[in-house]
């Protein structure tokens, strides 16, 4: 798995900048996955913006009729039609 030296550039350097922030990165491997978060929520308005913004987000993603389970992520290439 690739390593997270550039997501953590990013939030030290937001932390610096006194920015709210919730990173999540997340990387899939052959046989096992791995998330890593990220935050500094300092205020209630940074936390009801974050809050809102994930609401938003998934809000959007079930719109489009993304199928949102509790099962581990698949790959995508791997369901690919190779005719």
């Amino acid at each position: 798995m690739a390593t997270n030296d550039f997501t953590t550039d990013l939030v030290k350097k937001m932390s610096e900048d006194g920015v709210e922030y919730l990173v999540i990165a997340i990387q899939k491997g052959k046989d096992d996955h791995k998330a890593n978060a990220w935050f500094n929520i300092v205020t209630i308005d940074g936390a009801d913006m974050i809050l809102t913004t994930i609401d938003e987000v998934f809000r959007g993603l079930d719109d489009e009729g993304l199928d949102i389970s509790t099962d581990l992520p698949t790959d995508p290439d791997k369901d690919k039609d190779n005719s």
